[in-house]
């Protein structure tokens, strides 16, 4: 199975290198721009942010996460997201709206980044490995794959717009298997989000306070 895989990925990198470059290079100008945001930032906005940075890791320790509504609400939206992201795929206009999406989150992470660090300086870097990296060290990779499978569908779209002998239904079949396991993937990240990244943060802050 790992040998199936590694020589898929490789086959996939080889005949689709173009779009997994450019999902990588909007993905990271997506972060270069939320952290170049972040450091822009107004010096009253920023002030607001930290203040409610910290009440929040004040009261963080007596939170109670309902586990079971978090989890509800975090799938919600990685599902909301991968369908987005599955259907764009079969558009031909829908293609600079994935880049959009990549940007976008992107642009969020490096933002997030971005402003722990420079309030909390290391303080804010443990906040950083506690609070975003477990679920968007999952995430993210799922994320960027689904928006290459996306992006390779659809620009298969426009060249059998051209060519009415390029064939569909097996790109399609291969397309739904990998938008599956992005899902999957994406549900594994909502779990160590709800149940593995509060805890996390919790030791954080007490050890920090």
């Amino acid at each position: 199975m790992v040998k199936f895989l590694r020589g898929f990925w490789a086959n996939s990198l080889r005949h689709s290198w173009p779009a997994y470059l450019i999902v990588a290079v909007v993905f990271a100008l997506g972060i270069i721009t939320g952290i170049m945001g972040a450091k822009g930032l107004p010096f009253e906005q920023a002030q607001e942010l930290r203040n409610y940075l910290d009440h929040f890791l004040q009261q963080v320790g007596m939170m109670e996460v309902d586990h079971t509504g978090a989890l509800w609400e975090v799938m919600y939206n990685d599902l909301i997201l991968i369908l987005e992201v599955y259907i764009l795929g079969l558009t031909v206009i829908g293609i600079p709206v994935i880049l959009g999406i990549i940007f976008t989150r992107g642009f969020v992470l490096g933002y997030c980044v971005a402003f722990l660090i420079n309030s909390n300086n290391v303080q804010g870097m443990a906040l950083t490995c506690a609070a975003i990296l477990p679920q968007n060290i999952i995430l993210v990779p799922a994320l960027l794959l689904g928006g290459v499978a996306s992006l390779c569908f659809a620009l298969l779209l426009v060249k059998r717009f051209y060519n009415s002998k390029i064939l569909i239904w097996p790109s399609f079949v291969v397309y739904n298997g990998l938008m599956g396991l992005v899902l999957a993937v994406s549900a594994g990240a909502g779990l160590v989000e709800v149940y593995l990244t509060p805890l996390l943060v919790k030791l954080t802050v007490a050890y920090m306070l």
